[in-house]
């Protein structure tokens, strides 16, 4: 019994002195993306821009065939959007990019749907399996209308109500007829 207690005092001790480990590297990745404008859109539906990024090469050789795109996730709902309805679904062709080369590249966008988003910038190469991602700008398409929504539940319970009110007395006034 000794020994169990020891051996478990032992490793809750190495628990406690193991350093957290995180998923990152310290390595630099082939490739960085760098969202350059604009650091974050707050507008209405309809509202086009260009996001304009820099792909930088950091290694000592060439890296061929470097196309990149928008990717952007919906914040409330949790998922990926389909860009096709905001006629940002097609990559731009970088070509190859020499070593420790940067390219400056601006993708069009129309935002159209009211939510919240995060949109990041991704690059990506035939040659290499890994896939090269800008950190997120904050994306908020702001609804157009101004519906006060306790005017709304007043309405969708009240006039039901008042409804309901008027069948019952007309129905109740037309048997005291007879």
């Amino acid at each position: 019994m000794r020994k169990f207690l020891s051996i478990i005092l032992i490793l809750c001790c190495s628990l406690l002195v193991t350093p957290p480990i995180f998923a990152q590297t310290n390595e630099q990745p082939n490739v960085t993306v760098t969202i350059q404008s604009p650091v974050t859109v707050k507008e209405y539906p309809g509202f086009e821009t260009n996001i304009k990024a820099i792909v930088t090469n950091n290694t000592d050789q060439a890296i061929p065939d470097t196309m990149a795109y928008i990717t952007m996730a919906n914040t409330v709902k949790h998922w990926t959007v389909n860009l096709e309805d905001y006629s940002a679904d097609q990559p731009i062709t970088i070509g190859t990019l020499k070593p420790h080369e940067e390219k400056m590249i601006e993708l069009p966008i129309r935002f159209v749907y009211t939510d919240k988003y995060k949109l990041y910038v991704t690059a990506s190469s035939d040659q290499e399996s890994a896939v090269y991602s800008s950190d997120s700008i904050t994306v908020d398409i702001l609804g157009n209308t101004k519906i006060e929504p306790l005017i709304v539940e007043v309405i969708a319970i009240a006039i039901p109500l008042l409804l309901l009110i008027w069948m019952l007395a007309e129905t109740y006034r037309a048997r005291i007829k007879r």
